[in-house]
């Protein structure tokens, strides 16, 4: 699947998922996302990535879950020379894949 996330003006980052109906706000990638997606960025407004449950491409990124409570999940970022953050993501997970899975892989795409 893919997933494109924007930043806007405001230096925010958000994922655009038009399908979602609840607030923009929860949209928004924050505690240590924004700064993952910095580092993926190459034009600094926008990333798309292709997501996966599952390891099917060499070399992805790799997040794996480290905590989890009911606001939101704690990911450590694996394979990502250079990058040593824990990234924090809400429930719009949920949305997406129906919960917080144990693992997410990630493939850049843009």
């Amino acid at each position: 699947m893919e997933l494109t996330f924007e930043k806007w003006e405001d230096g925010r980052w958000y994922v655009v998922l038009p399908e979602y109906d609840g607030d923009q706000e929860d949209l928004e990638m924050v505690d240590g996302a924004d700064t993952f997606l910095d580092y993926l960025t190459e034009d600094g407004l926008y990333v798309t990535v292709d997501v996966s449950l599952e390891n099917t491409v060499a070399h992805p990124i790799k997040l794996e879950l480290v905590a989890h409570d009911v606001i939101g999940g704690t990911y450590h970022v694996e394979n990502l020379e250079g990058f040593n953050h824990d990234v924090w993501l809400c429930n719009v997970v949920h949305f997406i894949f129906g919960e917080h899975p144990e693992n997410i892989y990630f493939k850049l795409l843009s």
